[in-house]
């Protein structure tokens, strides 16, 4: 089945799952006390809204805030091991 109808026609709550996850993933980078459980947040989100209603495109904020809050994810476990090792 191929997305035809636009993303910004969503319906109801489901339309702000994007624009939450871009929130949630830019916001994670400055935040040094949650930024991880803020970039958890915008991946879920983003996920969310790329999966369900699957009639609709692509939104491009849930696609860019679950790649930011991926590298965030990415950033935070690289440093969790970095630390565990001594570095």
């Amino acid at each position: 089945m191929t997305r035809q109808l636009p993303a910004k026609d969503r319906p109801g709550k489901d339309a702000w799952l994007g624009p939450i996850a871009l929130c949630l993933g830019l916001l994670s980078w400055p935040t040094p006390a949650g930024g991880a459980v803020l970039a958890a947040g915008a991946v879920v989100c983003g996920v969310r809204s790329m999966t369900t209603k699957t009639e609709y495109r692509l939104d491009w904020t849930a696609v860019t805030g679950t790649g930011i809050g991926a590298l965030q994810l990415l950033l935070s476990l690289m440093l969790l091991v970095m630390e565990a090792r001594g570095h």
